[in-house]
């Protein structure tokens, strides 16, 4: 694999131009995500589709994308995360085609399967050209493809709320599906390091024996639960306390912002201070307000603290990659991967059961019992990773992923 300081250092302050087209089309992934995520409540409105039915579309799309992270991840460490990143626009093209006609549950899960297995091939193959591209502003840089992340999460449940008002729902999924297919000619402009890390059996099994993986997995499983609520139930809950469909989309924009804002800082913290220890500061901070959400019955009071927990998950986002990065030495990509996958498995089983537990108990009890797990996690992660933690730069983490020792 090639050292990352052979590409020399980068100064913090600017973006290395080889890399703006993997940010750009980043923000485009997560863009037509938010936009979906916002018309959830609309799509069980109009095809009378239940909240257990909405659950199903939501964590389809978990499924497909643990499928690409831990079966296709691994390629990308193997020189082939061109190819990684174009099979994953391709897929997500497809997907807005299928959904662009759906009018069925089935045809929905279909094209949220599609969506999922595109996400997980396209990210941890340009989470890894960035960590490698970057170097020593690892950290920092990986913030701000967060942060681009972000943007198109910002955009996309707004302009996608505006587009179905103007056009409707099928309009939405083919501008969506015109701007993805544009993105295609630009990933032959990304620098992408194309020499192969050692070819080893067994990958994802020497990962899982390092206690720091064991301890970012643990973590996962309990941070990324949340996200399984937001994509199912979410909009639904705000369509419950009486919010519009342009309320819903602004809400969702809104989360994006402390996101934005302050993403590229918890890079910066993580490489000073420790990723793993910041990381675990960062979920800490957004369990109470998980906590609280099912007691909120105003849509304006359960935005202004989206508001305050998203800051906390602008410190995870970052800090967590930069962690993984950190214990996976040349094999980054398929910890990436195994990261994203675990967490994503667990969001897929919340998002299924979490449409048909609101049904049931209601928001409290659902909300409640995800900051329980949360909470429980932090605690396991923090026992398993006790003896990692520390800062530990990401300039550190670049030397020992090119000369790590394979493991047994």
């Amino acid at each position: 694999m090639t050292n990352p300081h052979n590409v020399g250092p980068r100064p913090k302050s600017k973006l290395p131009a080889e890399l703006l087209p993997i940010f750009f089309i980043s923000a485009v992934l997560d863009a037509n995500l938010g936009s979906i995520l916002a018309l959830l409540a609309e799509i069980r409105t109009q095809f009378g589709i239940d909240p257990f039915g909405i659950g199903l579309i939501g964590g389809s799309g978990f499924v497909s994308a643990v499928i690409a992270q831990i079966g296709l991840a691994r390629l990308a460490d193997r020189g082939h995360a061109r190819v990684m990143m174009i099979f994953g626009l391709v897929m997500v093209a497809l997907s807005l085609a299928v959904l662009a006609q759906a009018d069925s549950l089935w045809q929905f899960v279909s094209g949220r399967l599609l969506l999922g297995l595109g996400h997980g091939a396209f990210l941890p193959a340009a989470r890894r050209t960035v960590i490698v591209m970057a170097g020593a502003d690892a950290g920092t840089l990986l913030g701000r493809l967060g942060a681009a992340q972000m943007i198109g999460f910002l955009v996309g449940p707004l302009l996608g709320s505006i587009l179905f008002g103007f056009a409707g729902l099928s309009a939405v999924f083919l501008i969506s599906l015109a701007v993805v297919a544009g993105c295609v000619p630009l990933i032959a402009r990304i620098k992408i390091d194309t020499d192969a890390a050692p070819h080893r059996k067994r990958v994802l099994r020497g990962l899982l024996r390092r206690p720091g993986m064991q301890s970012m997995i643990c973590m996962a499983i309990g941070y990324y639960g949340s996200f399984g609520l937001y994509e199912s139930i979410w909009a639904i809950f705000l369509s419950d306390l009486g919010a519009s469909q342009w309320f819903i989309g602004l809400n969702l924009t809104l989360f994006a912002v402390p996101m934005i804002l302050f993403a590229p800082l918890g890079g910066r913290l993580a490489s000073r201070y420790g990723a793993m220890k910041m990381a675990f500061i960062g979920v800490a901070v957004t369990i109470p307000f998980v906590a609280s959400y099912g007691m909120i019955e105003s849509a304006i009071a359960l935005t202004i603290l989206m508001l305050f927990q998203a800051v906390g998950d602008a410190l995870v986002m970052p800090a967590s990659q930069l962690a993984v990065a950190e214990v996976s030495g040349d094999d980054i990509a398929a910890g990436q991967g195994l990261f994203g996958a675990c967490g994503l498995a667990v969001a897929a089983a919340i998002a299924f059961v979490g449409g048909a537990v609101y049904s049931a108990y209601g928001p409290a009890v659902l909300f409640a019992s995800q900051a329980c797990i949360m909470a429980i996690t932090l605690l396991g992660a923090y026992y398993l990773g006790r003896k990692t933690l520390g800062p530990k730069s990401s300039a550190n983490a670049a030397v020992e992923s090119s000369s790590s020792p394979p493991l047994p």
